[in-house]
Parts: C-alpha cells; structure tokens; sequence
C-alpha cells in the first residue's frame, strides 16, 4: 500500500499499513552453554585412533558420533550412530530401552542430513520401544512424542503435530498434575501449532495457561515470565488486539529492565516491541520515545528500529526527522533494500525533491524484494 497514492491523512493511514511493516522482535537468544571444553578437531583424530584399536566399543563410537556432529560432519555422525544401534540391536534385541537413545540420536542426525523421512522412522520406534518398556504415561514418553511432533511442525505438518503435542501434555499432566512447569513448554508448543493452524482462540487459552504457571512458579521477575508475556503478546498483536497487548509489553519490559538493566540488547527489543504497540494505537509521540530509547542502547545502528522510528516521525508530521533516519538506514547494509527505499522515495517526493526520489526509485529496482516466506 502506498500513502502517496491515497486521498486520506497519513495519520489515518498509519495504523492501517504499519502494521505489515512494524513487527514485534523476538529477544535474541542467547548462546548455549558450552557442555564440551575441548577442542573438537584435536579430539577427532585421537578418537578416531582408539575407534580403531577397539572398533566395537560402543562408548567411543558415541563420543566420536558426537564431535562428527559438532563439526558437521552429519554423514560420518549417522554412520557411526548406525552402527551403533546394530551392536546394541545384536546384544539386547529390538525391543530393549538400551534401544531409545541411539534411536534419537540417528534421527537427530537424520534431520541434520535433511531425511525428515528417516528421523521420523527412528522417533516411531523410540516411541514404541519406550511405551513397551516403560509404559504409555512415563514422562519420557512425553519427550518422544514431542520429539516427533517437533519434526512434523518443521515441515509444516501442523495437522499431524497437533494430537502427538496434545497427548504429551496429557503424559505430562498425569504424571505432574495440571500445573507443574513441566507443562510449558509442551503447551507452548501446541500454541505454535495451533497458531499455524489459524486456532486464535485455543493457542489464547494455553499461552495463558503457561503464563499463569511460570508466574506461579517462577515468581513475577524471571525471563520465562517475560517471554511467556511477550508470546502472548505478540497473539494479540497478530489479531491486531493493541490494546490488549500493550500491558503485556509493559510488564515484559519491566522485568527486563529488572533482570539486565537499562542498556541490554534485551530491553532495546522489548522497548521496540512496546513502541510498535504504541504506534498501532496512535499514540506517537510515546512510541518515539521509546525508538529513540532503543536506539541509544544499540548505539542507533539498528536497521529495524530506524525504520520503524522513521515511520513514527512521518507519523507525527516530522518529514525532516524521518528523512535523516532513512538516510541513515538505506546507507547501511540491509536484506531487503527495495522496501525502505521506496518508502524513502515516497518521503522525497512529499518533500518536494523529486530528483533525489528518482534515484531512490532507481536504487529500489535494481534491489530485488525479500522473497515471500
């Protein structure tokens, strides 16, 4: 949609076509904690030496399998997996719970190659081979289930996740009660799944239910908490519920600010998150504030936040304030050009500078758009 085009005020307009440029971010994640201290290459050689000198011991074979797979080496990591349930095969039989781990191992590898087909084959049998030996309701039950429903959702198989997420919530509960926080993150999942599968109102239901849980849990100030908040969030905003989702940003931001303090990349999301809020319910000039708070934290290098900044400053009638920042953001690096610069050109053209628009219209054709997910 093009403002320029439309015979209605831009602050009318706003609300009806941000809302497909200002998106909520999720927070960075952050990095997970190394489980290994060693130097996998220099591992690799002396593993490979003791596989040699006794190649039927099943711990190197894992130990090996696992630095292959660390230095994604995927094919040499699902042979050695292979092999490895052969001789467990031989030694227990195919039904033994000594079975379970090779299998998920193979299948995680599985995905890694890109064999959705296989890892699926390989999470049927652990499941089958944990609900014969360990019985339907044991919580590691549970995790197959999810497992396997985690495969499907990734290839867009949301039908076929939804009863295996739901049934590992009923594992789960029988096993925890209705209000463990065990639970969340299998209700979190179901929720995706539900959202994927347009059910609004049932994915509401358990990220409420999550929410409620944490907070019970976890006591009001914890991450979990803020990102539970911010999932929900984020629902509302998708169903365009702004003013339900502003006091969930509100807390969420609070207990970031809590958590890391006032200058966390963390926060500088959270306060972009609030700020698109603000701009969906018209209220400007507090979205500014909160772009240009976030922007000071990222040191206003952040392409996302100068866009959406720009687009509050035109917003409030301020053409010069959001020509700087789109100067400054279609000078940067970004991965889809076309869409700010046309933006831009729009802008230029408003201000009367149709030369320096011209070239912007140019610059945005040679740039092509962002494909489509």
């Amino acid at each position: 949609m093009k403002p320029a085009t439309l015979a209605v005020s831009f602050l009318s307009l706003f609300a009806a076509f941000a809302q497909d440029k200002m998106l909520p971010q999720s927070p960075p994640a952050a990095p997970p904690p190394r489980t290994w201290d060693v130097n996998y290459r220099d591992l690799e050689p002396q593993l490979e030496r003791q596989l040699a000198d006794a190649p039927n011991s099943l711990e190197i074979m894992d130990e090996l399998a696992r630095v292959y797979r660390a230095l994604a080496k995927y094919d040499k990591a699902a042979e050695l997996y292979r092999h490895a349930l052969e001789l467990r095969e031989a030694a227990a039989g195919r039904v033994s719970i000594d079975l379970a781990p090779a299998l998920e191992n193979l299948a995680r590898i599985s995905q890694l190659l890109r064999k959705p087909a296989d890892a699926e084959i390989m999470y049927a049998r652990a499941i089958g081979i944990r609900e014969a030996t360990q019985g339907p309701d044991h919580p590691d039950v549970a995790a197959e289930y999810s497992a396997l429903a985690r495969l499907f959702f990734i290839q867009h198989k949301f039908v076929d996740a939804e009863p295996l997420y739901t049934r590992a919530i009923q594992i789960l509960e029988k096993n925890y009660g209705p209000t463990d926080p065990k639970l969340c993150s299998a209700l979190d999942n179901l929720a995706s799944d539900y959202l994927q599968e347009s059910k609004f109102d049932q994915a509401e239901l358990l990220l409420r239910r999550s929410l409620i849980i944490r907070d019970m849990s976890a006591g009001p100030i914890h991450p979990e908490v803020a990102n539970s908040l911010d999932s929900l969030a984020s629902l509302y905003y998708g169903q365009k519920r702004f003013a339900e989702a502003l006091p969930l940003y509100e807390r969420s931001l609070q207990i970031w600010l809590t958590l890391l303090g006032p200058d966390h990349s963390v926060v500088a999301t959270s306060l972009d998150n609030l700020a698109v809020v603000y701009a969906m319910l018209q209220n400007y000039p507090q979205a500014e504030k909160l772009y240009q708070q976030a922007l000071k934290i990222r040191d206003g290098e952040d392409a996302s936040s100068l866009h959406n900044l720009a687009l509050v400053e035109e917003g409030l009638k301020k053409d010069t304030e959001a020509d700087g920042l789109y100067k400054r953001m279609v000078a940067m690096p970004l991965k889809d050009p076309a869409t700010p610069l046309r933006e831009y050109a729009e802008l230029l053209r408003k201000m009367h500078r149709p030369v320096e628009a011209a070239k912007m219209e140019q610059r945005a054709k040679m740039s092509p758009d962002k494909p489509k997910q």
